[in-house]
Parts: C-alpha cells; sequence; structure tokens
C-alpha cells in the first residue's frame, strides 16, 4: 500500500520549517496547496482526491486540511502537525502580523497596537478572540464531516477537547514548536521504520518572529511579566483547553519514546 505523509500546517507552529524540510528531502514528490482564499477548508473527500490524482507524491501541506485523516484501500496516510505552547504563538502572531501588512484586520490591529493593547482588545472582540483563546484545540477538533463543536463564553472560546486528543493520537508525526529540532530527528527515525528516506533533516527555521532563548517556563513568565495581572489571568483563562492539549501531546510523545 502506498504511504504519504499529510503535513496539518497549522499557523505560527513552525510548519513553515517543516514544509522546507519535506521540499528539501521530497523535491518534486512534495505539494503544498490551499484554496484561495484563509477562510476555505479541504474536507478528507477533497483531501483523498487530491491524493489520488498526485500518484507521484508522497507528502502533501496545507493550512486549510483537517483532522482525522483520510480513509483508503489505496493509500496509507502519516500525519503530520505541530503543537505549540498558547502563549508563545499568541505572542508570535501579533509579532508576525505587526511585521507584515496583509490586509487583514489582525494585522491592522497588531501594527498600531503594542502586544497588552492588542491582546486586551482581541479577548474582547468576538472576531479576533478566536485567533488568541483555544485556537489549537479549534484546529485540531473536528471530527471529520466538518463539524466543529464551539461555545462562546465571556473572554474565551470552547472547543471538543477530547476530539482534539482523539484526532492527536492518531498523527504519526507529532511534534512541538518548542522541541522542534529534536521532534524532527523523532519523526526521521519514524519514517526509517516506514521505509521513507528523510535523511539528514533540515532544521532550518523560517518565519520565526522571536530569537529569544530559555525554556518555555522561562519565555512564558517573562512574556507575563510584561503584562497586566488581570490580562494575565484572562489569557491564561481564555487558552486552558490549548494548555491541556500541549500537554497531552507531550505526554503522547513521551509514552511513544518509553521502552
Amino acid at each position: 500500500m502506498r504511504t504519504v505523509i499529510c503535513h496539518y500546517h497549522i499557523y505560527k507552529n513552525s510548519g513553515t520549517s517543516f514544509d522546507d524540510a519535506l521540499a528539501r528531502n521530497f523535491g518534486a514528490g512534495h505539494l503544498s496547496f490551499d484554496g484561495p482564499f484563509p477562510y476555505f477548508s479541504i474536507d478528507r473527500a477533497q483531501l483523498d482526491r487530491i491524493i489520488c490524482r498526485n500518484p507521484d507524491r508522497q507528502a502533501f501541506s496545507s493550512h486549510q486540511i483537517r483532522l482525522p485523516v483520510p480513509a483508503s484501500l489505496d493509500y496509507r496516510v502519516l500525519a503530520a502537525t505541530f503543537v505549540r505552547n498558547p502563549f508563545l504563538r499568541v505572542a508570535s502572531i501579533w509579532r508576525f502580523k505587526r511585521a507584515h501588512a496583509d490586509g487583514t484586520r489582525t494585522s491592522e490591529l497588531a501594527r498600531r497596537m503594542a502586544f497588552a493593547e492588542w491582546l486586551d482588545h482581541a479577548l474582547s472582540d468576538p472576531q479576533e478572540i478566536t485567533h488568541v483563546s483555544n485556537a489549537q484545540t479549534r484546529i485540531l477538533g473536528e471530527d471529520g464531516t466538518g463539524r466543529l463543536l464551539m461555545r462562546r463564553g465571556p473572554s474565551r472560546m470552547e472547543y471538543d477537547l477530547e476530539q482534539a486528543r482523539a484526532n492527536l493520537r492518531n498523527v504519526a508525526l507529532l511534534g512541538r514548536t518548542d522541541h522542534y529540532e529534536a521532534d524532527l530527528l523523532r519523526f526521521s527515525r519514524r519514517l526509517d521504520a516506514e521505509g521513507i528516506s528523510l535523511d539528514s533533516p533540515v532544521t532550518q527555521r523560517l518565519n520565526v518572529t522571536d530569537a529569544s532563548t530559555g525554556s518555555v517556563a522561562q519565555r512564558v513568565a517573562a512574556l507575563f511579566e510584561e503584562l497586566p495581572e488581570s490580562l494575565v489571568a484572562r489569557f491564561v483563562m481564555a487558552n486552558d483547553q490549548d494548555v491541556a492539549l500541549c500537554d497531552h501531546a507531550t505526554r503522547l510523545i513521551e509514552d511513544r519514546d518509553s521502552p
């Protein structure tokens, strides 16, 4: 059976770096694609057609495909995705949008607001809150039919955390932006076992917005120190599901690595 890699590219989660690694390793065998608008989504049936109509491709990448993977008698998907500490991710979104005038309202706001002001506004705005509250749980929490469970609360979005956890359990190549190099080496070992070569995986990071060093905890603490305590409390409450999802991903990785 044909085996393919499908990279479920989450914005600001080292996906551009991983796409570069796939392109360098697979060349013309790597296909990166998205629809014409950022709000498009590509369901499992559409992804199945893309895979079937590109029999010479071994790796596929898109921001707009959603877990779980398509099922087929003709091919098997090894899903790849990266999760990230939600607080560092949100700060990265602000920095990226601030540096790129891409015509979006998010970019317009980031370019004229400091981080604290932008975050405070986003947590109170019905449209912008989707970028800063449990966004990874939203992206990873679909059930394969396009259905997304969602509930709005004061300064918080809530999604289907259990579905997101279940989807992550079936991701063969599960990585963390904050441990990118180590997890990419894990991918290489897993792919070797599948008979797929990811030799000397490139660890060049692209689209990086923060060059600060230190542990994740240290970087989050430094970020929080720049914010009012009341805003930190709202920020934490708004991302409780993403924190739980990242912890779940780390446990899955540790369990897989244990003898």
